[in-house]
């Protein structure tokens, strides 16, 4: 399993359904829609900004995207990022070994 960071942008009818019913349960059905999907909600946060909800996901690159086709095709989110978390010292190491290998034309 790998962490997914979601970033989206609410949609102007999900604006509106939430000032109709300002208590209604955001994280609730947004855990059980990525649930459905396979994966685990670890965090749900409302922010300020160019995007308005943040949440971290457990799972894999199939559950994140099944995730993101269902939310958006439901008209509730306008936009969503979705972004891997990754091991950087890995990634890194795998570089510095590739980088050995690089050669450039007319050198």
């Amino acid at each position: 399993m790998a962490k997914f960071y979601v970033i989206g942008k609410v949609s102007e009818d999900l604006m509106h359904r939430m000032q109709k019913d300002p208590n209604a349960d955001r994280s609730a059905s947004t855990k059980k829609v990525i649930e459905a999907a396979g994966g685990k909600m670890l965090s749900y946060e409302w922010v300020r900004g160019r995007y308005d909800v943040i949440c971290c996901v457990d799972g894999d690159a199939e559950t994140a995207i099944g995730m993101k086709v269902a939310f958006l095709n439901s008209g509730l989110m306008e936009q969503l990022m979705i972004h891997e978390v990754f091991d950087y010292n890995k990634a890194f190491s795998k570089a510095a070994d590739a980088a050995k290998s690089v050669t450039k034309p007319a050198e």
